[in-house]
């Protein structure tokens, strides 16, 4: 009884992180990035666009980073109360993994082995990775993994925003916190950027590689949401 209690009330406390990291850094990228690829594009090209870029790093520190911070919370000691939230927790510690092992070809970005010929026969970009062999390995996890974000991070905070009765239901120890809301709204804002430039089939482009900078999003909210999970399991034990 105490445990649902305490359920129906993680969504009514104030999640202690700073706005630096959950507002104003998601905002102040984007518009450098933005700043960026419109004023300086051969600096974009030359240190954003590249395998070894400041985008591709952050795609394999932000995902090791939250596979880290997965992994700590499966072991909080709240949890045994919750087996079915370490399993959850251990899919997104394993989904992080995958990603920062397929942004790097699994290590071949930086150490530079040739790609076995049988595999280069499979794989059309010639790398060591399953993203480039199949779409189930890479359109349609990027597909599953925005509409999580879209209706954890857009939708559920508006119906949280003008309909809170859903705070009863025990899954909502789960569901993203409303800080996650700023990070989620950039990304689609890019996603819409890079359809209004293929829909009006101009040569300008407000972002370059708009789906990389969206991709930085994405692994921003997997972390946000991850240390966001984490106060609300300590404000349990209160």
């Amino acid at each position: 009884m105490q445990a649902n209690s305490n359920q129906s009330q993680l969504n009514e406390i104030e999640i202690p992180i700073s706005a630096i990291w959950w507002l104003y850094l998601p905002i102040l990228f984007g518009l450098l990035l933005l700043a960026i690829a419109q004023f300086a594009p051969g600096f974009y090209q030359n240190w954003l666009e590249s395998e070894q870029s400041l985008l591709e790093i952050l795609h394999i520190f932000v995902p090791v980073t939250s596979c880290i911070l997965a992994i700590r919370i499966i072991f909080h000691p709240m949890l045994n109360s919750f087996p079915w939230i370490k399993v959850w927790l251990g899919m997104i510690a394993l989904g992080s993994v995958y990603i920062a092992g397929e942004e790097t070809s699994w290590g071949q970005h930086f150490l530079n082995w040739d790609t076995p010929s049988y595999w280069s026969t499979l794989n059309d970009q010639n790398e060591t990775n399953l993203h480039n062999v199949s779409s189930w390995f890479d359109q349609k996890p990027r597909l599953l993994l925005e509409a999580g974000i879209i209706v954890g991070g857009i939708l559920i905070p508006i119906y949280r925003k003008f309909l809170p009765i859903y705070k009863s239901i025990p899954l909502s120890i789960i569901l993203p916190a409303n800080l996650c809301f700023p990070t989620a709204i950039v990304s689609e804002i890019v996603r819409v950027s890079e359809k209004l430039v293929e829909l009006f089939e101009v040569s300008y482009f407000i972002f370059y590689r708009a789906s990389e900078v969206q991709e930085t999003y994405f692994y921003w909210f997997i972390l946000l949401y991850l240390l966001a999970l984490k106060r609300k399991i300590e404000n349990l034990l209160r």
